[in-house]
């Protein structure tokens, strides 16, 4: 069963976008890194956060039912475990949904760590290690639903944060519109440009390989 990278990305994807990088690093001596994680996290408090939710709800609707229609000798008490069994299964069976497990886990958490899974993948990838600190790393994380683009001091600093954020915009735009690939060839252009108009001039070394990182994590 294909992963989300294979769901996202394809073989020829994979390779425009490493195409795309070699050209974009042709016109400036910056460096330009895309990195692609299925997830930042395990998240691993969603399956008992919904386990939680869901055996509550069943206890509720389960002693709803008691009241409505139990006495006369009935096993009440049999139907409350009952509805907590099933609320607890329907519950972690929901956390594997990952719409339901965002909603869990909440915007700020995940933006949180999506910010610090990104910055672990610039100093990962070196994207430090150029002559003029002028690496910048372009990360997406499919899970979290989430994009950064983080630019080595040498670059960021002449750059308006703003300019950061546009990218960041349009690539997240790209794929939620089911254009993947396009919106990271763009995003990479978009990154070029900025280098090149910021006076970070061409340079024949290559400092950091051009493949797109892609991982399972």
């Amino acid at each position: 069963m294909p992963g989300r990278i294979e769901s996202f990305f394809s073989e020829a994807d994979r390779e425009a976008i490493r195409a795309a990088t070699a050209a974009g690093e042709r016109t400036t001596a910056g460096e330009l890194v895309v990195y692609v994680t299925e997830r930042c996290d395990p998240h691993p408090e969603v399956a008992w956060k919904a386990a939680l939710i869901g055996g509550a709800v069943g206890a509720l609707c389960a002693a709803a039912a008691v009241w409505r229609f139990g006495g006369w000798g009935a096993p009440d008490y049999a139907w409350m475990l009952i509805g907590l069994q099933l609320g607890l299964l329907v519950g972690w069976i929901a956390s594997r949904f990952d719409g339901f497990a965002r909603r869990l886990i909440g915007d700020d958490a995940l933006s949180s760590r999506v910010e610090g899974r990104a910055a672990e993948a610039f100093l990962e990838e070196q994207v430090f290690a150029t002559r003029e600190r002028t690496g910048v790393l372009i990360f997406v994380a499919l899970f979290e639903h989430r994009v950064s683009v983080l630019a080595d001091q040498g670059i960021d600093e002449r750059v308006d944060g703003a300019a950061w954020d546009d990218i960041c915009d349009e690539l997240a735009l790209g794929i939620r519109s089911g254009r993947p690939a396009p919106a990271l060839i763009h995003a990479v252009e978009r990154c070029a440009d900025l280098l090149s108009e910021h006076g970070v001039a061409a340079d024949a070394v290559d400092q950091l390989s051009d493949e797109p990182r892609f991982r399972r994590e």
